[in-house]
C-alpha cells in the first residue's frame, strides 16, 4: 500500500513514517469481515484523522458511506478544497452541484480537517492534540520561501531541492497550490505523492486540477 500510495495520511496529507501508519478501513472490518482484507476498502491514514473519523461516524459510519463523502481514491479531493495561508481548507467553488459540495464538507468534517482546539468543542475529549491547521500554516510559509528561492534560481537543482523539501514537509495540497504558477514543479510533486495523474488535465502543460470520480 505504501509503494500506491506513499507514506502520508490520505486524509490530512502529513508524512507519517511507515510503522505509524494506520490502515483505515473505510467500511468496518468488523461488521463486514471480507472487507478486512478488501484492497478497495483501505486507506493508510495518521493516528488522529483516523480516530477522529471513528468518533465523527460513530455506529452510523456504515450507512451511505461511499455515496455521501469524498474520498481520496475514488475522486479528486485536491479539486474539492481550496486553501489559504493561514491552513485553512474550505470547500471549492469550483464544485459544480449543492451534491458535490455537501460531499466534500461531510468529508472535510469527518476526517477534522479543519479542526484545531478552537474549532472543535469535543477536540481534546477525544484526545486529538494534533493542530492540522497550524501544521498546514506551517507548510505554506515554507513552500513560499521555496518558491522565492526558485524564482530566483529555476534549475533543474533546486527543482529537486524543493520535491525534497515538500516529501520531508508533507501536504501536497499546500506546495501545489503555492507553486500554482509552475507546472515543472508540480509535475514533479504529483510524481513525488504519488497522486494520480488523471486528476490533472495536463492541457497547454499546465497541470490544473480536474474533476475525476464524482465530484
Amino acid at each position: 500500500m505504501i509503494a500506491a500510495m506513499g507514506e502520508f495520511c490520505a486524509y490530512c496529507e502529513r508524512p507519517i513514517e511507515a510503522m505509524n501508519l494506520d490502515v483505515e478501513h473505510i467500511k468496518p472490518q468488523k461488521k463486514h469481515g471480507k472487507l478486512a482484507l478488501t484492497w478497495n476498502n483501505f486507506l493508510l491514514a495518521c493516528t488522529s484523522c483516523n480516530t477522529y473519523k471513528r468518533h465523527y461516524q460513530g455506529a452510523i459510519r456504515q450507512t451511505g458511506i461511499l455515496r455521501k463523502q469524498a474520498w481520496p481514491h475514488l475522486d479528486n479531493t485536491f479539486f474539492a478544497y481550496s486553501y489559504d495561508q493561514h491552513g485553512r481548507v474550505t470547500v471549492s467553488t469550483g464544485l459544480g452541484s449543492v451534491e458535490h459540495q455537501q460531499m466534500a464538507q461531510r468529508t472535510l468534517e469527518m476526517a477534522g480537517l479543519d479542526r484545531t482546539p478552537a474549532v472543535a468543542a469535543s477536540y481534546q475529549s477525544l484526545g486529538l492534540v494534533y493542530d492540522i491547521t497550524s501544521r498546514r500554516g506551517k507548510a505554506w510559509n515554507k513552500a513560499q520561501i521555496a518558491l522565492a528561492a526558485y524564482q530566483q534560481n529555476p534549475t533543474d537543482i533546486q527543482r529537486q531541492s524543493i520535491l525534497g523539501q515538500a516529501e520531508e514537509t508533507g501536504f501536497f495540497s499546500i506546495w501545489m497550490s503555492v507553486f500554482a504558477a509552475h507546472p515543472d514543479v508540480k509535475s514533479g510533486l504529483v510524481t513525488t505523492f504519488k497522486a494520480a495523474p488523471a486528476c490533472f488535465d495536463g492541457m497547454g502543460n499546465q497541470l490544473n486540477p480536474r474533476q475525476i470520480g464524482r465530484i
